[in-house]
């Protein structure tokens, strides 16, 4: 009987040791299909007239439409410290990872290219670190790079009909001390025993000790003027949307500290495509479980119901050709 519980405890370590390896090779994997993927892309843009940014930013992003949707589809890689989900890959999306991911192929030029710039895209100093990741969109993403002049928000600058701005402001307190306190195992994707990934979390959530609380103001155009009387689209408004911007979805002051230890105040984001009149948000969808194109209009009704969707910030890209932007001169693997 003895024999037989040694057998099966072998067995279920065995087969979980067999499960953390497929993991680890998986990233290493999906990586290097990545790599083919994006490497043939380029070469066929290479026999296209030269396109500006925008764009670029509709080529790419339609060539993966109809993706599946995965939450944190993206980590620091297999050398990762807290989390070795591939650094890049191109077969599902969320949609934060959609629009970075899309972002650094317009942005680059080359493969080399891309790994740097989706580098400096997703890490506060281009650093490789679960602990550097801009995890929060206005807080820490939109803020890195308006300052590197990559990034310009242009909420403000909407007018009504009578030339006067429509934007208002969402602030919410961004508590990433306790965000890192509401981590659970589940956030440790290694390929170490239970025990290792305890310690780490335990590791995470000290260093997440040590980060500030900080307000987010974000600028937006509320729903109750993008649609006249709650139903009629201001097509003006519309209108001063431009081609390849990223629409960001706001919920001012959205509690979720039960839930995730802090507020907060955009919950999505995707891309404005115009095709011929009609503008489209092009967004990695939880709700449809891929990447689409949705009427941004339509979009936008349905939110009317929601009690905490209140409007859209938008963000345009500065660079009107990659050559006008540089991400970086080297690639670095995952520091931690």
């Amino acid at each position: 009987m003895r024999l037989y519980f040694l057998k099966q405890c072998f067995l279920i370590t065995f087969i979980w040791t067999l499960s953390m390896l497929a993991h680890a090779l998986d990233s290493s994997v999906l990586e290097k299909q990545a790599q083919t993927s994006i490497e043939q892309l380029y070469h066929k843009l290479g026999v296209k007239p030269k396109l500006c940014i925008q764009e670029r930013i509709d080529w790419f992003s339609a060539h993966y439409l109809g993706m599946p949707y995965e939450l944190g589809s993206l980590g620091e890689g297999p050398n990762g410290r807290y989390d070795q989900y591939p650094l890049y890959r191109v077969d599902a999306f969320d949609c934060d990872t959609y629009v970075n991911t899309i972002l650094a192929l317009a942005l680059a030029q080359s493969f080399t290219d891309f790994q740097r710039c989706l580098q400096l895209l997703r890490y506060d100093s281009a650093k490789i670190s679960y602990l550097h990741r801009l995890h929060f969109t206005g807080l820490d993403w939109n803020r890195a790079h308006q300052q590197q002049k990559l990034l310009h928000d242009i909420t403000p600058t909407l007018v009504d009909n009578n030339r006067q701005p429509v934007a208002e402001y969402a602030t919410a307190l961004i508590d990433k001390n306790q965000w890192y306190q509401m981590k659970d195992i589940d956030t440790i994707r290694i390929t170490s025993s239970k025990k290792e990934q305890k310690r780490r979390l335990e590791e995470l959530k000290n260093k997440g000790r040590l980060i500030r609380t900080e307000t987010e103001k974000v600028p937006y155009i509320p729903l109750n003027k993008l649609f006249i009387d709650g139903k009629k689209p201001d097509l003006k408004l519309f209108s001063q949307i431009p081609q390849g911007a990223i629409i960001e979805i706001v919920r001012p002051n959205w509690d979720l500290r039960a839930k995730i230890g802090t507020a907060l105040n955009i919950s999505h984001l995707g891309f404005a495509i115009w095709k011929g009149q009609v503008l489209y948000f092009r967004q990695a969808s939880s709700e449809r479980g891929k990447t689409v194109d949705i009427p941004l209009v339509s979009y936008l009704q349905k939110a009317l119901s929601s009690p905490t969707i209140k409007g859209i910030n938008i963000q345009t890209v500065i660079p009107t050709y990659p050559d006008d932007f540089k991400c970086g001169n080297s690639f670095h693997q995952s520091v931690d």
